[in-house]
């Protein structure tokens, strides 16, 4: 069997094995018609946060108003987030050119 062949029987196979599964946890229709309008639901405002409505920005709380949980944290906290992003984002074109050049050879 030819490296083309094998790789379109294996490609084929594939997704005739993924679109059978994907249907496989679709909830039945009647389910989604009959739960949808049994009840109501209130609207998430604030997204989970357990807050009440924050007061309104002015100029004189413009700085705490938009400031995060990293502005709080000290330059020491930060390196360790700092690497973590430029880990992620180097190291898949790092392992990419290593898989290229173990190819070549």
């Amino acid at each position: 069997m030819s490296p083309i062949r094998s790789i379109c029987v294996l490609l084929i196979t594939a997704v005739a094995f993924l679109a059978s599964e994907s249907v496989a946890f679709a909830p039945v229709s009647s389910q989604i018609s009959s739960h949808a309008t049994s009840r109501a639901t209130k609207p998430l405002m604030g997204l989970l946060d357990g807050e009440g409505e924050r007061p309104s920005i002015t100029r004189e709380n413009e700085g705490e108003f938009f400031s995060t949980n990293t502005d709080k944290m000290s330059d020491e906290e930060k390196i360790p987030i700092a690497l973590a992003g430029l880990a992620g984002i180097s190291l898949p074109f790092i392992f990419g050119m290593v898989a290229l050049y173990a190819a070549q050879g």
